[in-house]
């Protein structure tokens, strides 16, 4: 419910901002809007779509290893609890540390790899930041070429309308992809 608040806020300001640009600049400049759609561009966009798959293929590595490290965990849990009765209280202490020492390994890892500054996350801004940078600098690129005031999202919902032909992700991708 925020977010949805939060777009329509940021739609009706920047509706305004045009609005009252358009009349603070006079009708001598025209102005032109197109707007990107960014899914789309990142789905169309081959170095993009390339270092989306390898990432996919790391992240299947880790998760494998992930679920590799949670069985044991449950293969202990489940030794303890079906052979309970059993085993001597040494033997169930002996679980218990080795199910605290996977638990302990299992932690280490899940931080390691998909914490906040884990491996994952430095792959992903290895891999996507200078892809997004060279995305960054064709909308530019293409928005100057053509002569627009302003380009848009349309995937971040702020466009609730606009013409077809003010779409210029084709162009963004063509030129990416050259």
């Amino acid at each position: 419910m925020k977010k949805v608040v939060a777009q329509a806020v940021i739609t009706m300001l920047l509706g305004i901002l045009v609005w009252s640009i358009s009349f603070s600049t006079g009708m001598a400049q025209q102005l032109k809007i197109g707007y990107v759609d960014i899914q789309r561009l990142k789905a169309e966009y081959k170095e993009y779509v390339q270092a989306q798959e390898k990432f996919n293929k790391l992240m299947v590595v880790w998760q494998a290893k992930a679920d590799s490290m949670q069985k044991g965990m449950q293969e202990l849990t489940d030794k303890l609890e079906k052979q309970n009765l059993l085993l001597s209280e040494q033997a169930k202490n002996e679980i218990r540390e080795q199910l605290l020492v996977k638990q302990n390994e299992y932690q280490l890892f899940a931080n390691q790899v998909m914490g906040p500054d884990g491996e994952a996350a430095q792959k992903e801004y290895e891999l996507f930041k200078p892809l997004i940078d060279k995305i960054n600098t064709v909308i530019k690129l293409v928005a100057l070429k053509e002569n627009y005031t302003y380009v848009l999202d349309s995937t971040a919902g702020t466009v609730l309308y606009a013409k077809d032909e003010l779409d210029i992700t084709s162009k963004v991708v063509a030129e990416l992809n050259k």
